[in-house]
């Protein structure tokens, strides 16, 4: 017999109090708007980890929209990976399997991406980072938070966190333009000159090269 609500709600506290330490510890949100973006992420995370171990809302939706019944089963209940298997002929198993593997992919990439920016900021010192993955683009730490939300987004697709997914990507998108006005006066022609080789968020194909005259250190 299949429960209509998974309801491993202690799984959901650990998973939400480790997803809050680890963006608290890479990101160190410290302005008004660091801490709203940090809840906005956090609520994404919470409304993810409800459906994907306490109650599955999307399934319920999804059902009653479609007039059909999806699985309520936890296994079964990655809604790509059986959309995949459908398509595929190949079944829900090898769909799970397909996803779970591209999105475990994705969010490692998306966290080694955000841990990398974090540690060349520490190593900065204050100074104006370009080396790195700053040495790609100027918001690593961002895009890297935007790929394991994307990540998470193949993994378990919910109703709610495929709404909250652009508005989170439109406030960090806000938030970087917004630490560029300060670093602009602060670095003066330095980081006009990395702004100019640097693209903000998507790498170009051939390496960036780093201004002469910066000295490691930069934004998020």
């Amino acid at each position: 017999m299949i429960d209509y609500a998974y309801g491993n709600w202690v799984i959901v506290g650990i998973m939400v109090a480790f997803t809050a330490a680890f963006l608290l510890s890479l990101l160190k949100p410290k302005t008004s708007s660091e801490w709203r973006n940090f809840g906005l992420t956090q609520a994404f995370f919470i409304a993810l980890f409800t459906e994907m171990y306490g109650f599955p809302l999307t399934i319920y939706v999804l059902s009653s929209a479609l007039g059909t019944t999806l699985s309520f089963g936890h296994t079964q209940g990655h809604l790509l990976g059986d959309l995949i298997g459908y398509a595929t002929g190949l079944g829900s198993d090898f769909g799970e399997a397909t996803v779970m593997a591209l999105s475990t992919i994705v969010i490692v990439v998306g966290v080694l991406l955000t841990a990398s920016a974090w540690s060349a900021i520490y190593r900065g010192g204050g100074a104006l980072v370009t080396d790195g993955p700053y040495a790609r683009v100027r918001h690593p730490q961002y895009l890297g938070l935007m790929i394991v939300v994307l990540g998470f987004l193949i993994q378990w697709p919910t109703l709610i966190t495929i709404i909250m997914a652009p508005i989170l990507l439109a406030a960090y998108l806000h938030l970087a333009a917004r630490e560029e006005r300060e670093l602009r006066p602060r670095y003066g022609h330095l980081y006009s000159d990395y702004a100019e080789k640097v693209p903000a968020f998507l790498p170009k194909l051939s390496r960036a090269r780093r201004p002469e005259h910066a000295t490691g250190g930069g934004a998020a």
